[in-house]
Order: structure tokens, then sequence, then C-alpha cells
């Protein structure tokens, strides 16, 4: 890493001092302005249409007077400016529209928040949104989380397999890479293995698209099964593929919020795909909820920070390692019978395991919490935006404008700090003077010349005037 001198550490923020901020939105389905939350949302009052959604098309530019609503990705912005616009300016992008190399470079940091890399595999033209999107998240260099973050999570398998490698407990696996899968193969592996019922999900996917329970049984009777999965969803880079848990509908999924790797709260909740009902079912410790299964969140969380740990380092431009955003891991729970050859969890005993990481685009829960957590996640996105601005790798030295953001730096210490660079630069091209090899029958000489040569800096000739017991400008008086 190239690590830039204290002093310019904040050289990338905006002429009035302020940490220009963008936060990547493109949420329908996380409302704020919804009866069901707990919080005070008058700060969301003078917020514009262009961010509010209809609540039925979910599109943007509805009006809060025709029942436009502020989701989630759009209110916690909306917060910082309002609670820190002395000190950062808020730049809201909407993923679908305005989401752009330009755009993203503009800004000092950039968080996803609401629109990533999935997004676009629901829009039209995916193949052209995909690389358009792709090619600013990748070379912006400025967003959190980075872009090795973001694929790990992309793909399922790298975040998988890294928790597998790690010895954290996850349902029997199989991972079918494009290029490499075929319907036949697969089946042959699940039979290999002992399974009789399976299930599949796509990477680069959501809300439980491209979600099929089968089993090996209908596929052996029914080849078409597969082979029209494989078909339709052939454009995804890899399917998953993993034993059915058959106590997972009969148990809460239980979805760790985290911040760096410090717990926030829990969701359990049983996902419509699972559900006897068909809806899903969420228990966040409110009153008008099921009560939360405190067994279920401790063993999760218990879970969820081993995963944690696999996730990449993160490092600013500066070289200053940069801890986790905000992840969510999902942890569900088996008490079923495992068939796996190589597996040996024990049938009517839970078994707490990793069902999916997703990070800060993911559903935050914020009405269905007995909480206000809009707050908490704004002044959490704003520090660590500062952090991102001014922390500094161990071993460099902080200058004393670096520490702080709020002010912007004076015109004397601007002037001052070009003076010294300046100087240093004068210095670092004067060549360096040849070598003089002394004999060895002059060295004395030498020596003794040498002692009674003038100071070379100021320091030591203030050290020289002491001893004469004089002071003066020779002895380096400040003016």
């Amino acid at each position: 890493f190239v690590v830039p001198s204290p002093s310019s550490v904040l050289c990338a923020m905006a002429l009035d001092g302020k940490i220009r901020i963008g936060f990547i939105v493109g949420k329908d389905n996380d409302a704020v302005e919804d009866p069901q939350y707990v919080g005070d949302a008058s700060f969301l009052a003078d917020m514009p249409a262009a961010y509010r959604t209809d609540p039925v098309s979910g599109e943007y530019g509805c009006p809060k007077a025709k029942g436009g609503m502020a989701h989630a990705d759009t209110a916690i912005p909306w917060w910082i400016q309002k609670n820190h616009g002395d000190r950062c300016t808020i730049d809201i992008i909407r993923g679908d529209k305005d989401l752009t190399l330009a755009r993203l470079k503009k800004n000092d940091v950039n968080f996803i928040i609401g629109y990533d890399q999935i997004n676009t595999m629901f829009e039209g033209d995916w193949a052209a949104r995909k690389e358009l999107v792709g090619h600013a998240l990748r070379e912006c260099g400025n967003i959190w989380p980075t872009w090795e973050v973001q694929e790990f999570i992309y793909y399922k398998s790298r975040y998988m397999q890294a928790c597998l490698d790690a010895g954290v407990p996850m349902a029997p696996t199989i991972f079918c890479f494009q290029g490499k899968r075929s319907p036949e193969q697969l089946l042959a592996e699940a039979r290999r293995r002992g399974w009789r019922g399976f299930c599949l999900k796509l990477s680069f996917s959501a809300f439980s698209l491209g979600f099929l329970i089968t089993s090996v049984e209908e596929c052996t009777k029914d080849p078409t099964i597969l082979k029209n999965y494989f078909a339709e969803n052939a454009d995804y880079p890899e399917f998953i593929c993993q034993e059915l848990i058959t106590g997972f509908k009969d148990h809460w999924e239980t979805r760790c919020f985290h911040w760096g790797y410090d717990f926030q709260y829990a969701i359990c909740n049983k996902a419509a795909v699972v559900s006897e009902s068909g809806a899903e079912i969420i228990s966040a410790g409110r009153s008008d909820q099921p009560k939360q299964p405190r067994e279920f969140v401790t063993a999760a969380r218990a879970v969820a920070a081993q995963a944690l740990k696999v996730l990449p380092k993160m490092f600013s431009k500066h070289g200053a390692e940069i801890g986790p955003v905000l992840n969510r891991i999902d942890i569900g729970c088996s008490t079923g019978a495992i068939h796996d050859k190589d597996y040996s969890w024990k049938e009517g005993q839970k078994t707490f395991f990793l069902n999916e990481m997703e990070y800060g685009g993911t559903n935050y829960f914020v009405r269905h919490l007995p909480f206000d957590c809009v707050p908490l996640w704004g002044e959490k996105y704003f520090q660590k935006a500062v952090e991102i601005m001014t922390k500094l790798p161990p071993g460099v030295r902080r200058g004393t404008k670096a520490a702080g953001v709020k002010k912007p730096a004076t015109k004397a210490a601007a002037t001052k700090r070009a003076a010294t660079k300046k100087a240093a630069t004068k210095q670092r091209m004067t060549p360096p003077k040849k070598m003089r090899v002394v004999p060895r029958k002059a060295t004395k000489r030498v020596a003794a010349k040498k002692k009674t040569k003038q100071p070379a800096t100021k320091k030591a000739a203030k050290k020289a005037a002491a001893r004469k017991g004089t002071k003066g400008r020779a002895a380096g008086q400040r003016k």
C-alpha cells in the first residue's frame, strides 16, 4: 500500500471539510413509514418523492401524499444528513438509474445498503446491466464492503467452502459450477452420498427465486425435473445443492445482524416456502409476535461468530485495515435424520448450522423490531465513513489535523505543508556525495578535524550554542 503523509489523509474530502458519503439504494420491501414501525418517522417528512416508492408497484417517484414510502436504505442516509449534516454530505444513489463509475468516484466513501449486482438479475437487459454495475462497483475503489467481499458473498460456494474448511457446521453440500455441471452428474453424486431429499438454490439470487425441493427418487423417475431446472437457470454461475434438512421447517431460522464482529440483534423467522401457512412468520422480540426462543438466538450467535471470521479482510486506500460493515448470518436448526455418508448429526438432537450469509443490501426488518434501528444503523454508517477516511496503519503517525474531519485545514496550514513538501522533495532530489575512503593512518586526523566542524543542523547548532552559553538566531531562535 502507498501510505500518504498524515497531513494529507483527508485530501480527497470536499473543500468544505465534509465527507461525501454515497448510499446505493433500491429497496421496496423494508418500509420505515409503516404502522408497525415503533420509531419517530417525522424526520422523513421532507424526503422528496424521488426516494419514495409506490406501495403497489415498488417504483420510485411516488409522493408521500399518494402513499409513497421511505424504506430503510433511504431513511438511514436521510437520518445521517439530518444529524451529521455539519460533518458530511449525503449522496443517495438509485441503483437502477444513477449507479455509474463516475458517480461513485465523486464521493469519498460509498456504502451498499439497498442495491448491488444481484439486483441486476431481475432487470430487463441483465447481461448489460450486470456488466455496467459490476464495472462501477469493481473499479471505483471506494465501495464498502469491498468488491472482494461482495464476490465472496455473491458466490455462495466461496463463503460456504471457507466455512466448511473452518469447521463451521453446514448442511451436506454439492457445488454445481457453470460449464462443469449436468443433471446426471448431480443425481449420481447425491445418490453416492446416500441422500434422499435435496434442495437446489442459486448464487446471485434472492427472495427464494430458483429454490427447488425434490428427491433422488423423484428425479430418477422423472429426469426432466433436473433437466428443466438446469436449462431454466443456465445463465447462473453456480447452483448450490444441499441435502434436505427435514426438521428445518419445524424450527426457527435465526438471522443474526452484526456490525463488525459485534452482534446487534436477531430476527427469528420461518420463510414462506417452509411455513405451514404459506406466509412468513417473524419473531423479533415484540409482544404482538410469537415469543423469540432464547435457546435458538444463543446457539445461532455462536455459529454466526465462527462464520464471520472467514470474511476477507478489508483495507482503505491508506492501507489501514477496516473492520466489516453490516453482515447478516442466517442460522438453521436440524433435528431430523441426515443420510449423508460423511455426516454424524444425531436425529432428535438440535444441530445449529450456517444457512446463508448476506451483507448491507439485505432486509433490516425495520418495521418488525421492538426498537428504532434507524438511528443505530445511521450512527454506525457515519462513524464507519469517518474511520475509513481517517484511520492509518499501525506505526504511521497521525498529524493533528488528520485526527478530525469537522473543520477544513486553514490556509496557513496548507501553505506550511506545501513548503515542507517542497523542501523534502528538493532534499530527495539532491544527489548523494561520493563516499571518500579514508586511509587507516589518516583516520585520527580526520576525526579530529570533524570535531571543529560547524554544526550541520539547527538542533545541533542550538546544543553547541548552549555549551558556549550563548543564544541567538544561529542557535535556532524563533523569529
